[in-house]
């Protein structure tokens, strides 16, 4: 089938624009009127045990996990679905009632770490269901970096929102055009990472360790998934348009040599 270079920016241009939404929004985002209140009870040792719980989780499944979770989806289902809305609208449903009763419910109780683990592998499997919705894998080292960089960039706030969406872009690219292929350490790109979760969730994971009002912090737990998720959207359909509209131009300057 022929591809249509004239729709295909058309459909860039919407995409650029929602792109630029994410990105306006973050960049102006501040942090909220609970973590002033909160920051002279949140004991330091907190930041560490959450960044170390997201190390830990991160490394566990992409080293054992990731072929257990892509169990636990219809994977040829979604990818023939390419990207539809109605199947992205689905699986965030289910995702977001999951994510809401597995933190509410330690929320009840007072725990707040224990869920760090179902909380990351909740959140890889919502990326890897829009990677295979755009048909891009999330089994490799190299997909696993990019999925790394998305979460990093989906979080950020402030002047660093550009900066690391520029990085988002530019390994996609690199992936795309270059072929490029990743076989180095993961150690780098999950500190990150983890770093960027453990920060953003910090206080609302101090206050899920306080039962009962833990519920607040519970509650967090599907925004912060809809936020990554929203931009992972953004970014997988950017980048199977920027890959056709490659494919549409090399097809049509195909024709002019023939003709």
């Amino acid at each position: 089938m022929r591809l249509d270079e004239k729709e295909l920016r058309k459909d860039l241009r919407r995409v650029r624009h929602r792109e630029k939404e994410i990105l306006t929004r973050r960049r102006f985002a501040r942090g909220s009127s609970l973590e002033s209140v909160l920051n002279k009870y949140v004991p330091d040792s907190l930041e560490k045990t959450l960044d170390s719980a997201f190390r830990e989780a991160f490394r566990l499944i992409f080293d054992k996990g990731t072929a257990v979770i892509s169990k636990t989806f219809n994977e040829d289902r979604i990818r023939q679905s390419g990207g539809s809305a109605a199947e992205s609208q689905r699986q965030w449903a289910a995702d977001m009632i999951m994510t809401s009763v597995e933190g509410t419910g330690l929320g009840l109780v007072g725990v707040g770490l224990p869920d760090i683990p179902m909380f990351t592998g909740m959140l890889l499997r919502s990326i890897y269901q829009t990677a295979a919705s755009y048909g891009y894998p999330y089994d490799t080292k190299t997909e696993q970096v990019f999925i790394l960089k998305l979460i990093e960039a989906a979080l950020a706030r402030g002047k660093e929102v550009e900066e690391l969406n520029s990085e988002v872009d530019a390994l996609m690219r690199r992936i795309d055009t270059e072929g490029y292929d990743y076989y180095g350490s993961m150690n780098g790109f999950i500190e990150k990472t983890s770093k960027a979760l453990s920060d953003e969730m910090l206080y609302l994971k101090f206050v899920q360790t306080i039962p009962v009002v833990g519920v607040v912090g519970g509650l967090s737990n599907p925004v912060y998934l809809n936020r990554v998720k929203n931009y992972a959207d953004v970014k997988y359909r950017k980048r199977r348009l920027l890959t056709r509209l490659r494919k549409a131009k090399a097809e049509a300057a195909a024709r002019e040599e023939k003709e």
